[in-house]
């Protein structure tokens, strides 16, 4: 009895207390403002409207969750029905370009045989995109604002056949950070490269030195782990001829192969001499050499060297295992002895560099450039970001230049220069 009586006023003392604790406030969510508000039918003006509104300034949401609602129920039969060029059937707006990536992935099983087009602007101008939206029929669109609001203006995507417009507006990037537009600069014959681009026209100028600066601002500050690239257009690395224009064995330092040069390299395997080349073939001949100084523009006028790391551009595996200086390797000069720079080169493998460990076959200029791109227009890693001092952080917002030490191969090649930057955040 004295147990049932002790338990008893314990149990009603808790309840008590339980009622007296305040609730915790419910969230709204997303599909509570989707509930509270009844669908209207849409126009292009409305769409034009709701970029304009929603995506000219940052963006917010309510309560992330993992929104599961019907889409396209008659899907199979409108794609079926689908016969307009130059239209989708379904838009879906993006907030990056990496983002627009991942959902093509994603769409694998339910498209089905209906096309998707990527609509965004990194790397791919609004002239292509037209060209491409009147090649064929495109099902489904996926790209970012700024992209689609440009393609609509110029009439190179029309909204009359559009029936679904999804807006992709619950997903982040990591820690909240957006991407910025990425700087691109075409210094070829622009702004003060023009006169250097005309000085190479004459091949015999190849000796004199030109430079040129050009300049550009970030509208924001690029925080992490910042990486310049240089890019290049139309240039095929990928021509068969020219891929296999090497000497592996060589170039992994192999004594016999350093005189005596693969049959792959002809005619870049030696002088009318008799003179092995090392490195030999078309690659190696054609490295990229023109030489990019970055430097920041602070408010007081003043000119600052942006501090960049020439080594770790390259793969691991390569700078480790597929390239290696030959014997002795701590005296270069001595190692490539008997042998003669590649054609278009200004000077021998064994001074490309001052850093002893980033020197001869080991130079990750030299490596970067060796892996061959699979397109003809593309970028390759040039320096990246010391962060150090005020640049610890990363760039900041402002105004910048590059000093650009213009190399005879941009002309004499026929291919076209540019430079961007971009960063990214690093997941350990």
């Amino acid at each position: 009895m004295c147990k049932t009586e002790c338990i008893g006023p314990k149990k009603e003392k808790q309840e008590d207390e339980k009622d007296t604790k305040p609730k915790r406030k419910r969230k709204k969510k997303i599909t509570d403002v989707l509930a509270a508000s009844a669908p209207k039918p849409g126009c292009p003006a409305d769409l034009q409207k709701l970029f304009e509104d929603n995506f000219t300034d940052k963006r917010s949401v309510i309560e992330m969750e993992e929104l599961k609602l019907p889409v396209c129920p008659k899907w199979a039969k409108l794609c079926k029905n689908h016969t307009e060029q130059k239209s989708v059937v379904m838009l879906i707006v993006c907030s990056s370009a990496h983002r627009v990536l991942d959902l093509i992935k994603q769409l694998t099983t339910f498209k089905g045989n209906a096309k998707v087009l990527k609509l965004f602007a990194k790397h791919i101008k609004v002239e292509e995109q037209i060209k491409l939206l009147q090649k064929g029929v495109t099902h489904v669109g996926v790209g970012t604002p700024g992209r689609i609001k440009a393609l609509t203006e110029q009439d190179g995507l029309s909204l009359k056949a559009l029936k679904y417009v999804v807006l992709d507006w619950n997903w982040r990037d990591q820690k909240l950070r957006r991407m910025p537009d990425i700087p691109e600069v075409d210094y070829t014959e622009e702004r003060d490269c023009a006169e250097c681009y005309t000085l190479r026209l004459d091949r015999a100028n190849s000796i004199i030195d030109c430079a040129c600066t050009v300049f550009f601002s970030l509208s924001e500050a690029f925080k992490g782990d910042v990486f310049m690239y240089y890019g290049l257009t139309n240039f095929h690395q990928n021509q068969r001829h020219y891929m296999v224009s090497r000497d592996d064995a060589q170039l992994v330092g192999r004594q016999y192969n350093l005189k005596n040069p693969s049959i792959t390299c002809v005619p870049f395997d030696k002088y009318k001499n008799g003179t092995p080349i090392a490195p030999c073939g078309a690659i190696a001949n054609s490295l990229f050499n023109d030489t990019l100084q970055l430097f920041y523009h602070s408010d007081k006028n003043t000119e600052t060297p942006v501090p960049l790391l020439k080594t770790d551009i390259s793969w691991f595996t390569d700078r480790t295992v597929k390239f290696q200086n030959p014997s002795p390797k701590d005296n270069l000069t001595a190692a490539f002895a008997g042998t003669a720079r590649p054609f278009y080169w200004w000077k021998p493998a064994y001074q490309l560099s001052v850093e002893e460990n980033n020197n001869g076959f080991v130079n990750e200029d030299l490596i970067v450039w060796m892996r061959q791109a699979a397109f003809p227009s593309f970028k390759k890693l040039y320096r990246q970001l010391n962060r150090t001092q005020e640049f610890n952080d990363g760039l900041p917002a402002g105004n910048y230049s590059v000093k650009i030490s213009y190399s005879i191969l941009s002309q004499a090649l026929s291919w076209r220069n540019e430079l961007s930057h971009q960063y990214v955040t690093k997941l350990h």
